[in-house]
């Protein structure tokens, strides 16, 4: 591995987890009963790349059968990739995350425009949009920074049967302003 990106921005280790913030803490037979197309040996060495590198944790032990059943969190703290490492990784390795996140983004989107009606996508919250905005350096600062206290507000509710899970996902692309 060569660092956190890479951990995070696999395929597989990806949609762990996602699972993992999505809801509550999960076993690795949780799990593949939840992703459906991945082995549990694979689930099972790929948790140990995360939980290696303390970006997953055992919360629970048990006995079940005669072996010991691990319950697994996130470590949401330890989830952000430091900024030395972006500045260091690679233009080639920055476009295979980005086809990691988008293919993982496409995956869901499908799923849920397979298994959903038309009508109820206002009513669920279901929306994309590419919205071009021209920002000086100091609006945009003041722009993430609203977006990032919206989410700090929100980002730690626990799923309830009151709450919908929506996933939401982020990305700025600056354009050459002779491009706008």
């Amino acid at each position: 591995m060569k660092g956190k990106a890479d951990l995070l921005l696999h395929p597989v280790r990806m949609r762990i987890i996602q699972q993992l913030l999505l809801g509550k803490p999960l076993t690795i037979a949780q799990l593949v009963e939840i992703l459906g197309d991945i082995p549990q040996a694979t689930l099972y060495r790929h948790m140990n790349l995360l939980l290696e590198a303390n970006l997953v944790e055992v919360i629970e032990t048990k006995k079940v059968k005669g072996t010991e059943e691990r319950t697994f969190s996130v470590k949401r703290d330890n989830l952000h990739i430091p900024e030395s490492e972006v500045e260091k990784t690679s233009r080639e390795d920055h476009i295979q995350h980005f086809s990691v996140y988008h293919g993982n983004l496409f995956q869901l989107a499908t799923s849920y425009l397979a298994e959903t009606s038309p009508e109820q996508y206002e009513k669920e919250g279901f929306s994309y949009a590419y919205i071009p905005l021209h920002l000086s350096d100091e609006e945009f600062q003041e722009l993430t920074q609203t977006i990032q206290q919206a989410l700090e507000k929100v980002v730690h509710n626990h799923p309830t049967s009151a709450r919908t899970t929506r996933i939401f996902a982020s990305m700025f692309i600056p354009q050459d302003s002779q491009e706008s």
